[in-house]
């Protein structure tokens, strides 16, 4: 085993989620033909590029045909405005089943990840919904 690429610190769901098997997703449902399996937080990256910033994964079943229905309007943060829509995200952040997979990132400048992370306390990242809910993530004061 090496050495971890780099931190991803998760913003934790505020509401009821779903009962899931996987650790890094929770899960809410959409509609009646899929759920919402979603990883949103803080990425880290000390290899490659060094890069840093907020990034969202959005899966859906892999049965549901993303063409037909947006599922997202729009992803934002309290403190750093919006997300932009991505076809990849960064290595930490990286997502290896792309298929069903919507991705979210904004990338930061040069930035300090102890500063950062004090900076982020208490930020909300909102995921407005085409069905209309807006699901909230916040990142809670470390302890």
């Amino acid at each position: 085993m090496g050495c971890p690429p780099g931190h991803f610190h998760e913003y934790k769901f505020i509401g009821t989620e779903l009962p899931h098997d996987g650790l890094a997703y929770t899960r809410i449902e959409f509609n009646n033909e899929t759920d919402l399996h979603i990883k949103t937080g803080y990425y880290y990256e000390f290899i490659h590029e060094k890069e840093n910033g907020l990034a969202t994964v959005i899966k859906v079943n892999p049965n549901y045909d993303l063409s037909k229905d947006n599922v997202v309007r729009k992803v934002k943060s309290s403190i750093y405005g919006q997300l932009e829509k991505m076809d990849s995200l960064p290595y930490t952040a990286r997502v290896y089943d792309t298929a069903n997979t919507l991705m979210y990132n904004l990338t930061f400048e040069k930035r300090n990840e102890r500063k950062t992370l004090k900076k982020i306390e208490n930020d909300t990242i909102s995921i407005e919904l085409t069905n209309g809910k807006t699901l909230q993530f916040v990142r809670k004061t470390t302890e």
